[in-house]
């Protein structure tokens, strides 16, 4: 059982009472956690035509597990921390990786509400998690590729859960847009 000092519960309560920006300012993100989330992006970034999901899958266990270390080890202390770790937990397959994506994104966006990417993988990780249940999204992020045609198809939205004002305030574009740049997607397939 973790004891708070005295110090210690008077930041805790400090916090409670106002926002504790200029001392979170003050503590550096880390490195590791940087380390691996660029990783994480590198093994998507050649495109998904190209890339061995089977290899990739395999890496992104390992970040999970590392991941986890950091987060059992009390590593993961800055909204940029928080947004690696949600990122790389994004990119499970279980329905529990996405629900710790979606917890570390909300913490994020909680640490730092100016966080863009913070916002955005919320919004991502919340319709992941509705779309794996099998209920339709709420902010029109998932999207997958028909094996039979190769198009890309928006998973079923439901277009009443939020308000396109509430998408955009999430740093997302509207339905339309979504819709819209998938189509241009498509296209280019011709």
């Amino acid at each position: 059982m973790r004891t708070l000092t005295w110090n210690g519960l008077f930041f805790s309560l400090a916090c409670m009472a106002s926002p504790c920006t200029a001392l979170a300012a003050t503590i550096a993100p880390n490195a590791t956690l940087a380390q691996l989330e660029a990783a994480d992006q590198a093994d998507r970034a050649p495109g998904s035509g190209s890339i061995d999901w089977a290899v990739v899958a395999q890496r992104d266990a390992g970040r999970r597990e590392k991941v986890m270390g950091l987060l059992r080890a009390g590593e993961i202390r800055t909204a940029s921390d928080y947004v690696n770790a949600a990122l790389i937990f994004q990119h499970g397959e279980a329905v529990e990786d996405t629900q710790l994506a979606f917890a570390l994104a909300t913490t994020a966006s909680r640490l730092d509400p100016t966080n863009a990417d913070a916002r955005v993988l919320t919004a991502q990780a919340w319709d992941r998690i509705l779309v794996k249940a099998g209920k339709p999204q709420w902010y029109g992020t998932q999207f997958s590729r028909d094996k039979t045609t190769g198009k890309w198809a928006m998973a079923s939205t439901d277009p009443n859960a939020v308000t396109e004002a509430q998408r955009e305030a999430m740093g997302l574009p509207t339905l339309a847009q979504t819709q819209a740049h998938l189509d241009a997607m498509n296209a280019k397939q011709k």
